[in-house]
């Protein structure tokens, strides 16, 4: 596939202004791609080396940057395209939003240098992004006059809690609060995962099977969209306040479960001739599973809890993540819903990483870290190679945007 590479004559003032700043999706996707890589490296050599630039263990600078740093710019960039359409309001563009990428960059180069920096720079830079984009967009999202998207400032405001936990004990102004402040993160992102799938994973699988001449049933049980919430928020509020206890592991159990059901409803063995859709459903179901290995961890001890972390950030995260950028990318490129064959090997490597560090950490830990750490680099390397002159060329049909 041939995607178009930037122009020698354009001007630089003009990509910045209306290219790279022209919706949030470009400049942000770029940022999670490009950082999804230096960050996966970053924590292989710190891993290797056992040197840790931070007071806090190494393997949560590692869960932080996943989470606030590569995760959070991609339900930015999503959030600011997305908010748009739902509301028929103008998006963000030019300065505000070259600020909030400002925010978002220096709180990583103040991660990454944080033995150099005082440990309050990178925290007000994360802080500023995430209440940034939460100011920028809640009001509008509150607004809209679809109650469900209420739901999306209050997750971000989740984050913003989150992240202010884990930075006042890297500043050493708390204890015992970055690790919750890392579950309250993974779980606000889970919480996302599971509101955006069920609006978008639906209707993007009717579409393709429509075309198809599949009319298939998609309806909503409100029972269970019910359910899923209100078990979402019992697992934020158990993590939060009771992270240790045994019995909440049945909340896990009976949210995987959940999940599992409203998975089931759409069609998902339909869309294995197309990698833009059963990336969807590939990333939606290890969230299950995610969900499904935390309860037994806590209720049985049988699982590593480690293991099922990674269930929800490699595999559900990364998969539905970069499903989500890739169509982003192209739909809001004017280009059509076609993807080079790399791609779907990336979904495949992300898969892989997520089996090798889910299923085999207990075989040869340091091995399958390593592993898993180079298979998700190989994906998001083959994602910037795709999409980077997709995010940073103008539209072919000339359109802003």
């Amino acid at each position: 596939m041939n995607f178009s590479s930037p122009s020698p004559s354009q001007r630089p003032t003009q990509f910045w202004n209306s290219i790279l700043f022209a919706q949030g999706f470009r400049i942000f996707f770029t940022m999670a791609g490009v950082w999804s890589v230096m960050a996966m490296a970053a924590w292989l050599l710190l891993f290797q080396t056992g040197i840790s630039s931070m007071t806090l263990p190494i393997s949560w600078l590692h869960g932080h940057e996943m989470l606030y740093g590569f995760t959070a710019a991609a339900a930015a960039g999503f959030l600011l395209t997305a908010t748009p359409v739902w509301s028929k309001t103008p998006a963000l563009t030019g300065r505000p939003l070259q600020g909030l990428a400002l925010a978002w960059l220096l709180g990583r180069m103040g991660m990454l240098f944080s033995w150099q920096l005082p440990s309050w720079l990178p925290a007000l830079a994360d802080l500023t992004f995430l209440a940034g984009v939460l100011t920028f967009i809640g009001p509008t999202l509150w607004f809209t006059g679809n109650r469900v998207h209420r739901i999306f400032p209050i997750l971000l405001g989740l984050l913003v809690l989150g992240d202010l936990l884990f930075h006042l004990e890297a500043m050493a102004w708390t204890h015992d609060t970055a690790h919750a402040g890392l579950l309250l993160g993974l779980n606000a992102i889970v919480f996302f995962l599971v509101m955006t799938g069920g609006h978008i994973m639906p209707m993007f699988t009717r579409e393709a099977l429509n075309a198809k001449g599949m009319n298939l049933p998609f309806g909503i049980s409100p029972a269970l969209e019910i359910a899923s919430a209100l078990t979402l928020t019992l697992i934020v509020l158990a993590d939060l306040f009771f992270p240790r206890l045994q019995e909440t592991g049945w909340i896990f159990l009976a949210a995987g479960l959940i999940q599992g059901l409203r998975l089931a409803r759409w069609h998902g063995l339909r869309t294995l001739q197309t990698p833009l859709l059963w990336v969807l459903h590939l990333g939606y179901l290890w969230l299950v599973v995610g969900l499904l290995l935390r309860g037994l961890a806590l209720l049985t001890g049988m699982v590593d809890a480690s293991s099922a972390l990674h269930a929800l950030s490699v595999g559900a995260m990364g998969l539905f993540t970069q499903g989500i950028m890739a169509r982003i990318s192209l739909t809001h490129t004017g280009r059509p819903l076609l993807l080079p064959t790399v791609m779907p090997i990336a979904f495949l490597l992300l898969t892989l990483a997520a089996l090798v560090r889910v299923f085999l950490f207990f075989w040869r830990p340091e091995l399958t870290v390593w592993l898993a750490g180079s298979l998700w680099i190989g994906a998001f390397v083959a994602f910037c190679v795709v999409f980077l002159p997709v995010l940073l060329t103008p539209r072919p049909d000339g359109t802003p945007g």
